[in-house]
């Protein structure tokens, strides 16, 4: 199965509550049973992008909003051996 986990948190990169430790649990104990699992969180400000060894993915990335467009950009990292994706927009 193919399963893309979307947070507002996720443990260890963002944490205020109980969510983000089962959102960092979850999806590593999905892999494990063999499900090819990704997840997606907003990149906040306080993420520190040094410390967790977040890479610059997709520098920009055109979202239609309404009749605008806004940029995005999109930032990858790994929780154990699960594929982790941040969206960027200030």
């Amino acid at each position: 199965m193919r399963i893309l986990f979307a947070s507002s948190e996720v443990a260890p990169f963002a944490k205020t509550g109980g969510l983000a430790d089962v959102a960092g649990a979850l999806p590593r104990a999905l892999r494990a049973l063999g499900h090819d699992v990704r997840v997606i969180l907003p990149k906040y400000r306080a993420v520190d992008a040094e410390r967790h060894g977040l890479r610059l993915l997709v520098p920009r990335l055109p979202v239609p909003i309404a009749w605008t467009m806004e940029d995005a950009a999109v930032w990858a990292a790994a929780l154990g051996d699960v594929p982790v994706y941040f969206l960027q927009q200030d």
